[in-house]
């Protein structure tokens, strides 16, 4: 009795004669049992979308006020742009006015200390050759070179450069080989309107020291 119990009447033993389900994928698995109160889910829940940082937006006036400060700030760059480009322009242009007057000076008493009359005549302008040919201003050089004796040495005054519309003046120290002391001969000069550069359009009554040397008389 006891032996045909073992072989089929206890369920543990029937239990343990059932097959396993192997883990290498030729047997059947058993889903075990969902849980009372869970619901089923057919598809994976969606993923929540991150939103995107927005840009700060600024208020009209703040916006306005940076436009007007910009707007302000280049203006006044444009305002000093233009005052440099005037002062610049007028400043180098008073230098190199300055250079060409002092230029035609220093070639007209260069002229005259070599007895170069016809060269120191091509220096002066309209207002004396209008009135003086080179005949007259080349007796007028050679009667003072044979007084006072020929143009030895010549500077320019410090500070004595004055200049005045389209008009420079220059006052030089004059030494001459017959006389003790220098005197000065003031050269005044203006640019020429068709474009020949700076004329000397007066020097004086006289281009010796003034007071006859004794040799003159």
């Amino acid at each position: 009795m006891q032996g045909r119990q073992g072989q089929g009447g206890d369920p543990r033993e029937r239990a343990s004669r059932r097959p396993i389900a192997s883990l290498n994928g030729t047997g059947q698995h058993r889903v075990p049992p969902r849980p009372p109160g869970i619901p089923r889910v057919s598809q994976p829940p969606p993923t929540p979308r991150i939103a995107r940082p927005q840009r700060e937006q600024q208020p009209p006036g703040r916006l306005r006020r940076r436009l007007l400060i910009l707007g302000s700030v280049f203006v006044i760059c444009a305002i000093l742009a233009a005052i440099i480009g005037y002062v610049g322009f007028n400043y180098f242009g008073a230098l190199s006015a300055s250079s060409d007057a002092a230029a035609t000076t220093t070639d007209f008493l260069t002229a005259l200390s070599t007895s170069n009359y016809d060269q120191a005549y091509r220096d002066l302008g309209p207002t004396i050759t209008l009135n003086t040919t080179p005949d007259d201003f080349k007796r007028r050089a050679q009667s003072d070179d044979l007084c006072y004796g020929p143009v030895k040495n010549f500077s320019l005054v410090p500070d004595s450069a004055t200049v005045q519309d389209n008009t420079q003046s220059y006052t030089y120290n004059i030494v001459r080989s017959k006389s003790t002391r220098p005197y000065q001969l003031r050269l005044t000069l203006q640019q020429d309107k068709e474009g020949a550069g700076w004329k000397i359009s007066d020097f004086g009554t006289d281009l010796g020291p003034g007071t006859p040397s004794p040799s003159c008389k």
